[in-house]
């Protein structure tokens, strides 16, 4: 998982509190994907040599920033984990409860994202809870 992580510190920190001011794309005029559209193109002009900014990631990462508070994105266990990593917790789990456990589950065990998500799955956080109590 280290060996991905400069490039995840890249969406943790700027990236991702400026796609939380990304316009969403329910108004009536489909603004919010026409700025993605520019957005996009734009990042990818200034930053040839970066990856990720298509505007399918630019609406992960405005997800992203709505579903966590801005400092569990830089703390710990989320931020030691890489960017697909994070994209499984926000597509397969919709509490910040169970995210933030699965979170630290996967750094603590070294999960790679498919075990992740296999655990997520099966509910292994019901599982570990209750074993605990």
């Amino acid at each position: 998982m280290g060996g991905q992580s400069t490039h995840c510190d890249v969406y943790s920190g700027f990236w991702i509190r400026a796609a939380s001011s990304i316009p969403g794309g329910d108004k009536p005029s489909g603004l919010g994907a026409k700025v993605i559209d520019r957005l996009s193109a734009d990042l990818k002009a200034r930053f040839h040599a970066a990856t990720g900014f298509s505007p399918r990631n630019l609406k992960y990462m405005r997800a992203f920033a709505e579903a966590w508070p801005a400092e569990a994105i830089v703390q710990a266990p989320l931020a030691q984990l890489p960017w697909y990593h994070r994209l499984a917790l926000l597509q397969k789990l919709s509490d910040k409860e169970s995210r933030l456990w699965y979170a630290a589950a996967a750094v603590e065990h070294g999960w790679s994202r498919n075990v992740l998500v296999h655990h997520i799955d099966t509910k292994r956080a019901r599982i570990s809870r209750r074993a605990t109590t």
